[in-house]
């Protein structure tokens, strides 16, 4: 993968874990900078995709198996996991409502259309099942992919956002800055 690349090459997705993904919070519209860290190292100095250049701070970050604990741009010991939905699933919801409201405004009916439906359905089940996680950030909001999660990591919790949200913006960190300006 090359530094002047704009996204992840998704020939490129590691299903193992001896990498992760690492995307950066956003500095504005449209823009999120990414690095691949393998995990059997540590550097002192990232450099994204976008020329940024990040300190990650490794104390504490992982636990004896390995699993992240901590946020390595900011510290923070909260974060949670999200599933990675891909973009096919936007169009099998389409796909299901148009088919839902053709049934009901009586333009199409029958097994035909019932079929149809169930297939959807069990589309959108194996996209909802087989989806990957990732881990975000409360604090900073930088997202980790590729990497094993921890059972102790929650699904997003709006108690714990809120917290969040009262101290620091998107986008910024609520325990220091750890990038250089561009």
């Amino acid at each position: 993968m090359s530094q002047a690349q704009d996204k992840p090459d998704p020939k490129e997705h590691r299903t193992s874990t001896s990498s992760m993904l690492l995307l950066l919070p956003s500095d504005g519209p449209g823009r999120r900078d990414w690095v691949r860290v393998e995990h059997d190292t540590r550097p002192a100095r990232l450099h994204t995709n976008g020329g940024r250049e990040v300190y990650p701070d490794w104390d504490r970050a992982h636990d004896d198996a390995g699993v992240l604990r901590r946020c390595i741009l900011c510290g923070e010991e909260h974060m949670f996991r999200r599933k990675r939905l891909p973009r096919l699933t936007g169009i099998v919801v389409v796909l299901a409502f148009t088919l839902a409201l053709l049934s009901l405004l009586g333009y199409v009916g029958g097994p035909i259309v019932l079929g149809c439906m169930i297939a959807v359905l069990i589309l959108d089940l194996c996209i909802w099942f087989f989806s990957p996680e990732s881990l975000a950030c409360y604090g900073c909001h930088a997202e980790y992919r590729d990497l094993m999660i921890g059972h102790w990591h929650t699904p997003w919790n709006r108690t714990m956002a809120r917290r969040f949200n009262d101290t620091s913006r998107p986008g910024t960190r609520a325990t220091g800055d750890t990038t250089t300006p561009h």
